[in-house]
């Protein structure tokens, strides 16, 4: 008798942990044939926030549709990829590896085995974030040979330019930037967005803002741009910069049809001679990186509007 009573006692325990099981790990989205469940859901705001720390500040809601948004982002990205590309066989590859580096020595980690060591303390998985990495290369790329060829860079006039900006100057500046992308739409309301984003900023600082609102691949590690140089900047962000102090927001600048929004974290002098040469090309691989990001988005919105998102 009591063996039954046992059995029976360890059958309901294995239904109550199966339906838990259930409950913790389902389906909650489909994007066309691709899954994502409860698990994925969690794992993609550790990832975020391993990312961008200061996505601790946000409430659990923001954190949980920033996740949702980033996950769908990456599906579809990952959809139109598998159409070109063998995504698993570029784990290894030698680009993907820079790009793994730069990651973990802007998250402040020294080497490989300090970040998987800390992404294991996180529970998640090296080689997932790996895939993430080459995903986002791999769009790179094809959004780079889809639209090379319609990237249009004025040479002359940008020496024009650059022959008056740096005429006088003994010297030049790098600036550290963060940015916030606003993509442009017919029912945008520019100054209501900005106003947004500044109480944002108040209340959870740049980088969560930048993951809350920015549409540019920088979101993800809170805008953050890098040292730039200031010769390498157009005329246009110049100008919104050059009276900036060290921690001061931009306006909204226009950037082809869409929206920047730039903070100066930090700025430094070089006293090392000016080279005209290096600051030109420097000039137009920022130009033309500012117009691939803009077909970047529109190819990616097209992309978005032939996916199949079904939430289950």
């Amino acid at each position: 008798m009591k063996k039954n009573k046992l059995f029976f006692l360890l059958i309901i325990f294995y239904l109550f942990s199966g339906q838990a099981n259930s409950l913790e790990n389902k389906i909650i989205l489909k994007v066309n044939n691709k899954i994502i469940t409860t698990f994925d859901l969690k794992q993609e705001e550790k990832y975020l926030m391993v990312l961008n720390k200061n996505l601790k500040k946000i409430e659990k809601v923001k954190l949980k549709n920033l996740a949702t948004d980033s996950i769908i982002k990456e599906k579809i990205k990952e959809i139109e990829l598998i159409k070109y590309y063998q995504i698993d066989k570029v784990l290894d590859d030698a680009n993907l590896k820079k790009i793994i580096i730069n990651l973990y020595q802007t998250l402040g980690f020294q080497n490989e085995k300090e970040f998987t060591n800390y992404l294991d303390t996180q529970n998640l998985n090296f080689m997932n974030i790996k895939k993430k990495l080459a995903i986002e290369m791999l769009w790179n790329n094809l959004i780079f040979q889809k639209f090379k060829n319609r990237v249009l860079i004025d040479e002359e006039e940008i020496k024009k330019n650059l022959n008056k900006q740096i005429k006088d100057l003994s010297f030049s500046r790098e600036v550290l930037l963060s940015e916030i992308l606003i993509k442009n739409s017919k029912d945008l309301n520019l100054d209501l967005i900005y106003m947004e984003i500044l109480k944002s900023i108040k209340d959870v600082g740049f980088a969560a803002s930048a993951n809350i609102f920015s549409a540019s691949n920088t979101s993800k590690i809170g805008g953050k741009v890098g040292w730039i140089k200031e010769t390498s900047l157009s005329k246009k962000i110049l100008n919104n910069l050059i009276n900036l102090k060290k921690g001061q927001i931009s306006k909204p600048i226009k950037i082809n049809e869409n929206f920047l929004i730039l903070k100066l974290d930090d700025i430094k002098i070089n006293q090392e001679k000016i080279d005209k040469k290096q600051i030109l090309t420097e000039r137009i691989a920022y130009e033309k990186n500012q117009q691939l990001e803009r077909y970047s988005l529109a190819y990616f919105n097209r992309v978005k509007q032939s996916a199949q998102i079904n939430e289950l």
